[in-house]
């Protein structure tokens, strides 16, 4: 479940999702991201009775992730980032992992050889800005890869 909504609404239907290209996927070490969509413009995320405010709004990256390696790997939400349209960087907004990734297995868990992870890396970028990349790490002071979403 994705729960999504419109600036001073309560998470109901998904609105203004952005294809990120056709599904664009890169590689960093043993994990692959491919990026299906983005939504940004979303004030709240989580349950209608418990929602989590975005400090400016937030901005959901649909994505799956595989673990092409041998042992198992996770996907380290702290090292991940979101790069706008003026090349400032957007750390994840790790609560909101939490609301939007809340099937099991989630993106959150420990991905196994082989195994695919599907799930949302949300962002809470200000008011009005444009995401123009995802970047990928492998680890917090890996290199990267990044991955266009517009």
């Amino acid at each position: 479940m994705t729960p999504t909504a419109a600036a001073g609404q309560t998470a109901v239907a998904s609105l203004d999702a952005v294809p990120a290209q056709p599904v664009v996927t890169a590689s960093e070490g043993t994990l692959s991201v491919s990026v299906s969509t983005t939504e940004c413009g979303l004030a709240t995320v989580g349950p209608a009775d418990l929602p989590l405010a975005a400090e400016g709004e937030f901005c959901l990256v649909t994505m799956a992730v595989r673990n092409t390696g041998k042992e198992p790997r996770l996907l380290d939400p702290g090292a991940q980032r979101a790069v706008d349209e003026h090349g400032r960087s957007h750390r994840v907004a790790e609560q909101a992992a939490v609301f939007v990734n809340d099937q099991d297995p989630s993106l959150l868990d420990e991905i196994p050889p082989g195994a695919t992870r599907h799930g949302v890396v949300p962002f809470d970028v200000p008011k009005g800005v444009r995401l123009a990349a995802f970047q990928l790490h492998k680890s917090p002071h890996s290199t990267g890869v990044r991955v266009p979403l517009s």
